[in-house]
């Protein structure tokens, strides 16, 4: 093979012009696997809520939708993302362990969590099967990104430097680093990925090589939050101690601050060499002393202490971290994974919104009084509501509002500019409380005209909607702060109390004798009260005095606000931070300020959901507040006019809009006037006085089965098991190991089908298979299940239920490599032979359970958002900087209101109309349309979220054809197809909501389908359009045209048939190849083609049985 020639660079631009995000290779290249190109891609998928948690079977939700509808995954086959998942599975309720003993939920992973640590897995497997292809694979990458998209080559500046293949693999990729945003749990994160790591030591029998568990942190107050965290998860940890511990080295977990590693041990040091060995090296937040560039100090002892073993390393600014810094961007391009920086975690609606009030520098010589006034005003806003509203805001589990001045110094000592800032604050709050006359005026100046700057904007239109719902005057209001703010009703002037002994604080109160409002945190307090001192502001001292930082937390704390950043910066966390001030706010400080902004935009959220509640589906008895969103709305102002220009390149330079609000667009539908009499399949509410919407009656009531051979003598229905065998595919897996640029000549192969002997049994660790099996039972929830030790040996001897397909080679006798092969071969078997068994008889058992009943209108698939029928059915969450997408919006609306049904379309959000639905229009987002991608920001995700979810492309065409095919046999009058019968159709919401079949792995189809004859008779067809490619021909969802006939057997209503089509956009070409049957038995299985049968899959479906 002729070596490939290297692309020259560009000449002639000196700077960077590709943005940081758009250069992470390996970030790259783990979404290549899934043959996409961006991340929105994969979270389209997943991102919906009802995703979350796992299936009566312990198989999460997000790997059931990545494998049965979005991807044609040939370098990542069914099982391998199955295996995946349960090792995150069994890692996650190892973490939950503690969590649950103590009372905690047990963890939840988000999609993108859950991506990440699926990314995780399948890094760490080929890292260490294969640690040259991996290399191979990314050198590609490098190579293809060098190119350019036009294939001429980049500039020079934004080129990447590839690996080097003459050096160890290992070396060059043992170091991967996750972005991701403050508050989208990245401690978590890390426990798991210690569990994901030491799994893979054990796996490759390297578990004895590991020498520390090292947890690099920047500074002592993120270690001791640290340990606590560790506490919590169940694994052992302790801060370092140089004299030595007491805990098992390589065992648990040292935690110490990247500040003590130096070259020399000193008396609070220590040697970066005292490290050396294979270590484990967790680094969080790590890169705030890579000042120094690509080799900082920190990274070097980094580097140093993990030479040998592996690094994960954690933060949430990595774009702030490598501005500036070629070898530093083109480090951390390379190693970086995981991609959930702050674009993706405040589009997702995690974390509270933000609104920035502007300041520019001639508004500040003008008119800084009213401005601070206003930004006062909007604190006691959220203050007021948080009170009048404290009943209805419980659910929401809003915190009690607290307004922080933070800034980027994080010193012991107090700079000067610190300094000024503090004062400065301090001098305002002085005059406020102490002139009430011109404070009022100010207020109502500011409640009435607002504050115009210099290109005319109102800087606080619309600010104080609730304020002005109130009827307060501006005297009352005036009174309100001093009580609720100052904590001082009769007012008094700005009183500073020097808390002796709490190291740092001052408290504020007005006067002596009142209540503390707030405190401030310093490194140098005493120089902070001098200066004070000489402004005219009174202070004083405490000799005995607990901290009144640590109470901030507390439901009862009596502090409104909080100046100084170094206990926020430092691991200190709040759910309260509702208005944040910026002080001493420079260039060069975008990472440090970046994650103070991030640690106040945290939100608990309804249920713990971390979301805002504008885009969070409330059960239907639950009202959202009217003015929620003020509350979870995170304000931010600056005390000049320079800090807010600053913030506001920072914003951007992280992807995000600096004039970032949304404008939320109620839709309504239009309903059937009379909802007909449809019939619908579920299971009996309630067997044995048991409920069953949990989908784990069959666990608590039925008789407990015993795992057995598949003999039909026992029962005839395991007949099924021998003619519709489980088939294990070895193929892809050794594929999967290899790199895309090296080939054995096995890529288009004649699969060997092949079964394990006795003899290969022999040599198998039957007692090691048999406690896999009771793991894999555990974690999939299956305690009802008695699986024998005796059956494992009869069950892999008998090769009439299943088929394998592997090389020859690989079952050749050799070396005992060969015998670990076999041993996987043999669990992943008996793992699909279980889940089928547990799958027949919890089956068996339901279909007694089964009735009919008719659909209702307080079904959840005809109310959407909505809590009652009469609601508005979708909710649309736009950025109000898109006016013309608004515009559009509202026209849709009104169309709508005045039941114009003409279709509408805008970018690649359509709306259609179709009368055979129960409702109109249904919304379809077609990601794949040309020139409006969601990286783009031009109407995908990035620009617009939508609740419930949109159809997508596929599900789209389904109804669009549907419609045709409607109209056009309509129109045939007597002759038509609809001549003697009606059509129905409704769309079905995901897990939690929609109709399921637990029978099919709880199958969710995406469309029923209601035909109801003259006669009063109905045919009802659930319909699924989805990408195929990684199913199996044997795949419970396309089985279920089978089992659902027993179902309507079952049922004996004779005046109800049931039918299941799975509708594939793969071709049948594609799925002949895959599945190796035609495409007539593909039909009888009811598996139809959407684009390549338009014209005749219709009747297919709908034809009479």
């Amino acid at each position: 093979m002729m070596p490939q020639r290297r692309r020259q660079p560009r000449k002639g631009n000196n700077h960077a012009q590709v943005p940081f995000s758009q250069k992470l290779i390996l970030n790259q290249w783990v979404l290549s696997l899934f043959n996409v190109k961006s991340f929105e891609k994969l979270a389209d998928l997943l991102r919906d809520d009802g995703l979350e948690g796992l299936n009566e079977n312990n198989v999460s939700h997000f790997h059931e939708a990545l494998v049965s509808r979005f991807f044609n995954l040939k370098q990542l086959p069914t099982e391998l993302l199955l295996e995946y998942d349960q090792n995150i599975v069994r890692h996650t309720q190892r973490l939950s362990e503690q969590r649950v003993l103590h009372g905690e939920k047990p963890i939840v992973w988000k999609y993108f969590q859950y991506l990440s640590l699926l990314f995780t897995e399948i890094y760490l497997d080929r890292y260490f099967a294969n640690p040259k292809g991996l290399l191979a694979e990314l050198n590609q990458c490098v190579e293809s990104y060098n190119a350019g998209s036009d294939g001429q080559g980049r500039e020079e500046a934004d080129r990447l430097q590839p690996f080097d293949l003459n050096t160890d693999a290992t070396t060059q990729l043992n170091k991967i680093s996750f972005w991701m945003a403050t508050g989208s749990g990245k401690t978590l994160i890390m426990h798991a990925n210690i569990l994901q790591y030491l799994f893979y030591l054990e796996k490759h029998d390297r578990r004895r090589d590991i020498t520390h568990i090292i947890l690099l942190t920047p500074n002592e107050g993120l270690s001791q939050q640290h340990l606590r965290e560790f506490e919590r998860s169940g694994i052992d940890a302790d801060i370092f101690q140089k004299e030595g511990s007491s805990l098992f080295i390589g065992h648990a977990v040292e935690i110490i601050e990247v500040t003590k590693l130096r070259e020399d041990s000193g008396e609070k040091t220590i040697a970066a060499e005292s490290f050396l060995g294979n270590n484990l090296v967790l680094v969080d937040e790590g890169h705030r002393g890579a000042s120094g560039g690509g080799e900082g100090a920190w990274m070097k002892y980094r580097n140093k202490i993990c030479e040998n073993g592996f690094s994960f390393e954690y933060s949430a600014t990595f774009g702030q971290a490598v501005k500036g810094d070629r070898d530093l961007a083109d480090q951390y391009a390379k190693n970086i994974l995981v991609d959930y920086s702050y674009r993706y975690f405040y589009e997702d609606g995690f974390g509270k919104d933000y609104q920035i009030l502007n300041l520019d520098e001639e508004t500040e010589r003008g008119h800084l009084e009213l401005y601070l006034t206003a930004c006062l005003l909007t604190f006691y806003q959220q203050l007021k509501l948080y009170k009048d509203e404290a009943s209805a805001l419980r659910p929401f589990l809003v915190e009690k509002p607290l307004w922080v001045f933070v800034g980027s110094s994080v010193t012991k000592t107090l700079s000067s500019r610190d300094a000024s800032d503090i004062v400065d604050i301090l001098k305002f709050f002085a005059r406020y409380v102490r002139d009430r006359k011109a404070s009022i005026q100010r207020i109502q100046e500011v409640l009435t005209r607002g504050l115009v700057a210099a290109d005319g904007r109102n800087i606080f239109e619309r600010r104080f909607v609730y304020l002005n719902t109130r009827g307060l005057s501006a005297e009352a209001i005036f009174d309100e702060t001093l009580a609720m703010i100052f904590n001082a009703p009769a007012g008094g002037l700005l009183y500073l109390e020097n808390l002796k002994g709490a190291e740092g604080e001052i408290a504020l109160r007005l006067g002596a004798e009142n209540k503390e409002f707030g405190v401030i945190n310093v490194g140098d307090d005493a120089s902070l009260l001098k200066l004070c001192a000489k402004n005219g502001i009174e202070t004083g001292g405490r000799e005995f005095s607990g901290s009144l930082f640590q109470t901030i937390n507390d439901r009862d704390s009596p502090v409104n606000l909080l100046i100084g950043s170094k206990k926020f910066t430092e691991g200190w966390s709040s759910w309260r931070v509702s208005t944040m001030g910026l002080m001493n706010v420079g260039k060069g400080e975008g990472a440090q300020i970046i994650q103070l902004f991030g640690r106040g935009i945290r939100l608990r959220g309804y249920n713990l959901s971390l979301k805002r509640s504008a885009v969070v589906q409330l059960p239907p008895d639950l009202a959202r507040p009217q003015h929620l969103a003020t509350l979870e709305t995170l304000s931010i102002f600056g005390i000049h006019a320079n800090y807010m220009a600053q913030f506001r390149e920072y914003l951007q330079d992280e992807g995000l809009s600096p004039d970032k609000e949304q404008e939320e667009i109620l839709l309504p539908v239009i309903k059937q006037d009379q909802l007909p009499q449809l019939k619908m399949v579920r299971l009996q509410k309630s067997i044995n006085g048991i409920q069953t919407d949990f989908g784990d009656a069959f666990r608590r009531a039925a008789p407990i089965p015993t795992l057995c051979r598949p003999d039909p003598a026992i029962d005839p229905a395991f007949e099924s098991f021998l003619t519709n065998k489980i088939v294990v595919n070895w193929y892809p897996r050794i594929q999967a190991m290899k790199s895309k640029g090296i080939t054995d000549g096995q890529a288009q192969y004649q699969p060997n089908e092949a079964h394990l002997t006795a003899h290969h049994v022999a040599f198998l660790d039957l007692d090691a298979l048999y406690f896999e099996l009771e793991c894999f039972k555990a974690e999939r929830g299956w305690f009802n299940l008695n699986i024998p030790r005796s059956v494992i040996g009869e069950l892999l001897v008998d090769t009439s239920w299943y088929t394998l397909l592997i090389p020859k080679a690989e079952l050749a006798f050799g070396s005992y490599d060969c015998v670990r092969t076999w041993q996987e071969i043999a669990l992943a078997l008996l793992k699909k032979y279980v889940e089928r068994f547990y799958t027949f008889q919890k089956q068996k058992w339901e279909l007694p359970h089964l009735e009919v009943r008719y659909l209702e209108d307080f079904d959840p698939n005809l109310l959407g958002v909505g809590e009652k029928p009469s609601d508005p059915y979708y909710r649309v969450s736009v950025d109000k900087s898109d006016q013309e997408l608004i515009a559009s919006l509202r026209q849709l609306k009104e169309r709508i209101e005045n039941r114009s049904e003409t279709e509408w379309n805008f970018r690649n959000l359509d709306a259609i109309w179709f009368a055979g639905h129960l409702f109109q229009p249904l919304l379809i987002i077609d990601t794949d349309r040309q020139g409006y991608s969601a990286e783009e920001g031009t109407g995908g995700h990035l620009k617009l979220e939508i609740s419930p979810v949109p159809l997508n492309r596929g599900e789209g065409q389904f109804v669009r054809d549907i419609k045709e095919f409607y109209a056009r046999e309509k129109a045939k009058g007597e002759a038509g197809f609809f001549a003697h019968r009606e059509l129905f159709m409704l769309r079905n919401l995901s897990k939690g909501k929609g109709v399921g079949f637990f029978e099919a792995g709880n199958f969710h189809p995406d469309f029923m389908l209601w035909l109801v004859d003259a006669d009063g008779r109905q045919h009802v067809r659930f319909v699924d359009p989805k990408g195929i490619r990684q199913m199996g021909f044997e795949d419970p969802k396309i089985d279920f045209y089978k089992n659902i006939k027993d179902i309507e057997s079952r049922l004996a209503d004779p005046d109800l048939t049931l039918d299941s089509y799975i509708l594939s956009d793969t071709s049948s070409m594609d799925m002949m190849l895959h599945w190796n049957v035609d495409k007539a038995q593909m039909l009888e299985h009811h598996v139809v083609f959407l684009y390549e049968d338009k014209e005749r899959y219709l009747q297919t479906i709908l034809a009479d049985n």
